[in-house]
């Protein structure tokens, strides 16, 4: 495991400093980082207070400023009373979308999104040959035009079916975003940017080391229960619970055929230590797309009963702060003694800073129940 899984006082002091256009600001009031997983934006919000701000930056500097980049960065430093930018951990580079200023309250406050704006808020320029492309090709070139570093695990398909892929999403004159993570899904891949980096590679994989939750119960004879967490909840969705069958209908105006094809999974239990399928009908999903082979309609099957499983079961936690919990990180519940001590997928990690040391922290994950 990448973390201490058994609750702890902790004695660290927490440090956190943003960078506006490679300068570190003065008179951080406090700011939430929210690092996403599957395939959105993060995302900052930034209190400042004006009082603080050094000569020649008052609220006129601020009201005339028209691209400002900033980076979030938090740790434990071994000197808390000077910090160094080397001394903590960068979680989001990107730009201000909005800045509003209130004089009377002395704070101005900065929202905007990480780098993968860039490919979200323009469209589709670039012009794909067929034949010679494969989805990790369009990705680094994605990349390299939006000012972006590709680090990219290559792709073995060919082009043929991805290009008609990026010729469907090109006519509904969509941005870079849609087509970098239409391919990620039909790869099954993540896709994300890390500071100034679009990353395109597989999903973390279920042996993969693991952050793990701990939850232990009360003593027989009284006392409190233990964990790791400030607070631990989970959630179940008793629709998903039940077989499932995913069914994509197409036709394909070049070959003049329709095309069905079905993804299914079937839930099994435990009786008596004999495995047994559950009974009852499935829960099925028909979705229809344009000009699919059965070969792409059937992946794109499986991709959405990936996506389907991967909402039945599902975690909320607080937690103190620290720096190891990341978007790509497998987490590992254990000690509930019930279904829920499984794997889960990281969907979202916030973390909160304020000026007097406060640094906290929530995830929100989701996976689906191991018993299928």
């Amino acid at each position: 495991m990448i973390n201490q899984a058994q609750a702890t006082n902790g004695g660290s002091r927490p440090r956190g400093m943003v960078v506006a256009n490679g300068v570190p600001l003065s008179g951080v009031h406090s700011f939430e980082v929210v690092n996403n997983a599957f395939f959105q934006a993060d995302t900052f919000h930034l209190t400042l207070l004006l009082s603080a701000q050094p000569p020649g930056r008052g609220v006129d500097f601020w009201s005339r400023q028209e691209q400002l980049e900033l980076e979030f960065l938090l740790g434990f430093p071994d000197d808390p009373d000077n910090p160094r930018k080397s001394d903590l951990t960068s979680f989001l580079l990107g730009c201000a979308d909005e800045i509003e200023i209130d004089p009377g309250a002395n704070t101005m406050v900065l929202t905007g999104r990480d780098l993968s704006a860039r490919l979200i808020d323009f469209k589709r320029t670039k012009v794909f040959s067929s034949g010679t492309l494969v989805a990790s090709d369009v990705v680094t070139q994605i990349a390299k035009a939006q000012g972006l570093t590709p680090v990219v695990t290559p792709t073995t398909v060919a082009a043929g079916g991805y290009y008609q892929i990026i010729k469907a999403l090109v006519a509904s004159d969509v941005t870079y975003w849609d087509i970098v993570t239409k391919l990620a899904q039909y790869e099954g891949y993540q896709a994300y940017v890390r500071g100034r980096e679009l990353h395109f590679e597989p999903r973390v994989a279920k042996s993969a080391d693991p952050y793990v939750l701990h939850w232990q119960a009360p003593p027989a004879d009284g006392g409190a229960a233990a964990s790791n967490a400030v607070q631990l909840s989970f959630q179940r969705n008793l629709s998903l619970a039940k077989d499932l069958r995913v069914k994509v209908l197409s036709f394909n105006s070049k070959t003049n055929q329709a095309v069905s094809e079905v993804a299914e999974r079937k839930r099994v239990q435990q009786q008596g230590g004999v495995v047994v399928p559950f009974g009852g009908e499935p829960q099925e999903y028909v979705r229809t797309f344009p000009n699919l082979d059965a070969s792409r309609a059937q992946a794109k099957a499986k991709a959405i009963l990936q996506e389907l499983s991967a909402h039945e079961m599902s975690l909320s936690a607080e937690l103190p702060g620290d720096v190891l919990l990341m978007p790509t990180s497998l987490i590992q519940v254990s000690g509930t003694g019930s279904a829920f001590d499984q794997a889960y997928y990281t969907a979202s990690v916030t973390r909160q800073y304020a000026y007097d040391g406060g640094f906290r922290m929530s995830v929100a994950a989701k996976n689906q129940t191991p018993n299928s």
